[in-house]
């Protein structure tokens, strides 16, 4: 059965966390470093906006991807401005899920309001920051030193799209 590519439910709530947690507790993909409950993962899913959807990826019933699109800030001049981000269950990486994942919120992007998606990779995170290159994202710089885990200090690489067209005044 073919992967498919879908709204997360709220039944994905444990999927989505155990993807996420493996990242946490074994990757500088996020900077937490603490794991996220299913009732964490609940209200998450039960907080967002249209603005601000998640998307599960599926394969023969499992969920074994998920991606979001998130405020890049709570002040109203950034409302249509968000922040990607795109976890693949470690059994299924390279299979192409993440770029698929992310291909799909860059296409709803636009059509749910939103202007421009801002990604923040690990620099040390080569396969995202070649996979964000491939999908048009810029680097517009590198933040260093401003994350620590695994007792070392780790930099930022701050990338951008613009995915809507600026409005004609």
């Amino acid at each position: 059965m073919p992967t498919m590519i879908r709204t997360a439910v709220p039944q994905d709530a444990p999927a989505i966390a155990a993807i996420y947690n493996h990242a946490v507790l074994t990757t500088t993909a996020t900077f937490d470093t603490e794991p996220k409950s299913v009732e964490n993962r609940l209200e998450w899913l039960a907080g967002r906006a249209r603005r601000h959807p998640v998307i599960v990826a599926e394969h023969d019933g499992f969920v074994v991807g998920w991606g979001a699109l998130s405020p890049w800030s709570d002040r109203p001049s950034y409302a249509a401005t968000v922040e990607i981000s795109v976890y693949v269950d470690p059994d299924h990486r390279r299979e192409g899920l993440g770029t698929a994942l992310s291909r799909e919120l860059l296409r709803m992007a636009p059509v749910i309001g939103i202007h421009t998606v801002l990604s923040r990779i690990s620099s040390e995170n080569a396969a995202s920051l070649a996979m964000a290159e491939r999908l048009g994202f810029t680097t517009v710089g590198t933040m260093h030193e401003v994350g620590r885990k695994f007792d070392r200090w780790l930099d930022v690489v701050m990338l951008e799209r613009i995915v809507a067209a600026r409005p004609h005044v």
